[in-house]
């Protein structure tokens, strides 16, 4: 008798043992298929969180650079900024490209950390080797004519294209730039992800996309040829707070603003 209850033990302790492991590996399969979504929606938050610093960052510093400077159109641009491309697809600098952006820059700055400053054409800094839009179209071609300013935060303003000539009016566009909220450095480099577009107006920094017909064509994966896409995200990320464009196609400002919600 005392042999069959030893067995009996031994039995259980064997299917007890069975259905533990048996656990774990539903727990495990459970964790590999919900950790990387709860890990991706943690990082677009944060990225959320950067882009509506970046932008009451940038509103700051310009309304300190008007008050110390003056109205746009006095700070001394030259003509328009203008670029070429020549017949191998590089992009050649006309106009007063670059030392437009130099000056937007110098009177922009002093209320930013700047820590390093790589501006058009210089060639003893640090350049990415790509860029990409949202559907992901390289910009390798553009590299060379932007800007690129480190800020102590890690981010990395992008560019300074200076439209002064069509700024006379309280909502014409002056110029535009973009940021790279975790750094050049780091990837994905990508307009929508990581790079956000923001227009200089008089008086105002505003973010791309605000326009429903902007973000429509502007902020879509499925706009494969639009060279311009990831450009109208900005304004949706800092309303929103969400980057679920990166997940459904189907978004709109009159409707949709969540991939969760209902048509």
């Amino acid at each position: 008798m005392r042999n069959f209850f030893t067995r009996r033990q031994k039995y259980t302790h064997a299917f007890t043992l069975a259905e533990t492991l048996i656990t774990l590996v539903i727990i495990g399969i459970v964790a590999a298929l919900t950790i990387p979504t709860v890990v991706m929606k943690y990082k677009e938050k944060v990225t959320v969180t950067k882009v509506k610093k970046a932008y009451s960052m940038l509103n700051s510093a310009y309304k300190m650079a008007l008050v110390n400077n003056g109205e746009f159109n006095t700070w001394g641009f030259g003509e328009e900024s203008t670029f070429e491309e020549d017949d191998d697809g590089n992009t050649i600098l006309t106009g007063s490209t670059i030392p437009n952006t130099q000056l937007f820059w110098e009177k922009l700055t002093p209320s930013l950390n700047i820590i390093e400053k790589c501006m058009p054409e210089q060639t003893n800094c640090y350049r990415p080797d790509d860029l990409y839009n949202l559907n992901g179209k390289s910009r390798k071609g553009e590299i060379n004519k932007y800007a690129f300013l480190t800020l102590n935060n890690g981010m990395t303003l992008i560019g300074g294209w200076v439209n002064n000539i069509s700024c006379q009016k309280k909502n014409d566009v002056c110029a535009d730039f973009s940021i790279d909220v975790n750094g050049i450095q780091n990837a994905p480099n990508s307009v929508g992800q990581d790079i956000f577009y923001f227009y200089v107006y008089p008086d105002r920094i505003e973010p791309l996309g605000k326009d429903p017909d902007y973000f429509l064509n502007n902020c879509n994966r499925t706009k494969l040829s639009n060279t311009q896409n990831g450009y109208g995200c900005t304004a949706w990320v800092i309303q929103n707070e969400n980057m679920d464009y990166l997940h459904c196609d189907d978004l709109s400002w009159e409707g949709k603003h969540k991939c969760s919600d209902k048509n």
